[in-house]
């Protein structure tokens, strides 16, 4: 039997029967498998009870030739020698005894990129690391620089943001991956997928389904998705083989916390307007009997607005009393007396929309970052943030995920979604262990009596108060 990588797909010539996995393709009359199932078929072909290891089944393969592996093998130390944590090295152990395959879910802040630097010199082979932002490619691009590059011939890849350089570590955007996986599939031995949760996605799951590297690492704080799709990753990439919470985390390797729920109320205009407001809206999706917390119904909600007039109205009352909960004259002066308390400390404040980050910066004249800030003038607000030039800065979600955020210690939300994710990445952005050692504090400001009462309560829903409670 023959196996060779042909356009994301594994196609098997003369394959008995009984090969596992593959279907048959009339166009070739021949056998054809996708190519995340290399591993397993490798295994089949050499060990007819599927038990060989990966480096078993290399050694004893004798009727198979082997056409689809193109990627190579080769012995990498990191060029920082810093002890894993014990944490990391038990995720790392659990990795290798799960057939160097899983999820490992370890908080903001504690050191997942540094896990992934430890698994790719274990692995040795080529590796392809994709994640979900052009900053965030870049900021890897950087680390395994920084550990590899030295090593590697042709040092560190980048696939995206206009670069296309394929190397024997590459790090990619899921867009690009996505893109152009078909054609470099076989060219990879390790998969690492930063922030794993989105990659069920249907043209997401193309990336592992597409690429035979039977060495797979997924990364995230947030594993577990509202839609349950995350129960999808195990046949994608293999079950989570370690996790860590932040509560365990905390005081040890991440900073104590205490989180303080505060809620404020609306002046009588205020009050008047969003109850008008409000009860248009609900007055309509009550009529229609929608499950808004459902994905389908919020969908099917906004569908109806898009050509019934009344559902355009109920949309636009909608947004209208968010605005009014979100921007309440009492929130903003509590704000401005957390600000004024928090003077010395490294304070982020984290708005729903670009829209409100932008108010929240020109009232109270601080930087703002959000999605539309150009990459050079965002690296340079960091910078000024991690060396104490700006002590506070504003953004909506463009810092919740991922990106490396110099220490902060207090958070404070003014609005967001009722995603338990982002929740939990935003407390994670202020948890980065300090010099002086001082308990961080996530603030949040709910205007009570209001649509955000029930988004919050959601979006707390299994995040402890404080780190010790």
């Amino acid at each position: 039997m023959r196996l060779s990588f042909d356009d994301g797909t594994l196609l098997l010539e003369d394959a008995p029967d009984t090969v596992p996995y593959a279907e048959w393709d009339d166009r070739v009359d021949e056998y054809r498998a996708q190519a995340q199932h290399y591993r397993h078929i490798r295994q089949w072909a050499t060990e007819s009870d599927g038990q060989a290891t990966l480096e078993e089944s290399t050694a004893t393969v004798a009727e198979l030739e082997d056409d689809a592996r193109a990627y190579p093998e080769f012995y990498l130390t990191p060029s920082v020698a810093i002890e894993p944590r014990d944490y990391q090295q038990d995720a790392l152990s659990a990795w290798q005894d799960n057939n160097r395959q899983g999820s490992v879910v370890l908080p903001t802040g504690s050191g997942k990129t540094f896990l992934a630097v430890q698994a790719i010199a274990d692995a040795g082979v080529s590796a392809l690391v994709v994640v979900p932002t052009i900053d965030l490619m870049n900021q890897w691009h950087a680390t395994l620089t920084n550990a590899f590059g030295d090593q590697l011939p042709d040092g560190v890849g980048v696939l995206g943001g206009g670069s296309h350089d394929i190397a024997d570590i590459t790090v990619t955007t899921y867009d690009s991956a996505y893109r152009y996986i078909n054609e470099y599939g076989d060219q990879f031995g390790l998969l690492v997928v930063d922030e794993v949760h989105h990659l069920p996605a249907p043209t997401y799951q193309q990336i592992p389904e597409m690429t035979i590297a039977p060495y797979r690492l997924g990364l995230t704080a947030t594993y577990e998705r509202a839609d349950g799709a995350h129960e999808e990753l195990e046949d994608l990439l293999g079950t989570v083989v370690y996790r860590e919470e932040v509560n365990e985390l905390a005081g040890e390797f991440l900073s104590e916390y205490e989180t303080i729920h505060l809620q404020v109320g609306l002046t009588n205009d205020e009050r008047t307007t969003y109850d008008e407001e409000y009860q248009i809206y609900r007055d309509y999706v009550d009529s229609h009997d929608f499950d808004l917390w459902k994905e389908d119904g919020y969908a099917e909600f906004l569908k109806r607005t898009s050509y019934d007039p009344q559902g355009r109205r109920a949309l636009i009352a909608k947004q209208r009393a968010e605005k009014i909960a979100r921007t309440a004259e009492k929130k903003l002066d509590t704000l401005d007396n957390l600000l004024k308390r928090h003077y010395d400390d490294r304070t982020i404040i984290f708005t729903a929309n670009n829209e409100f980050a932008y108010e929240i910066s020109q009232e109270f004249v601080v930087p703002c970052i959000t999605h539309q800030t150009e990459t050079e003038e965002r690296t340079e607000i960091l910078e000024r943030f991690r060396t104490g030039e700006y002590s506070m800065l504003a953004t909506s979600q463009v810092l919740d995920e991922g990106i490396d955020v110099p220490s902060a210690n207090v958070g404070i939300i003014l609005s967001g979604s009722a995603s338990k994710r982002q929740y939990a990445q935003r407390l994670g952005r202020i948890l980065r262990p300090t010099d002086d050692r001082q308990p961080a504090r996530l603030y949040e400001i709910i205007t009570e009596d209001t649509m955000e009462t029930y988004v919050s309560e959601r979006r707390r829903q299994g995040v402890t108060a404080s780190a010790d409670s």
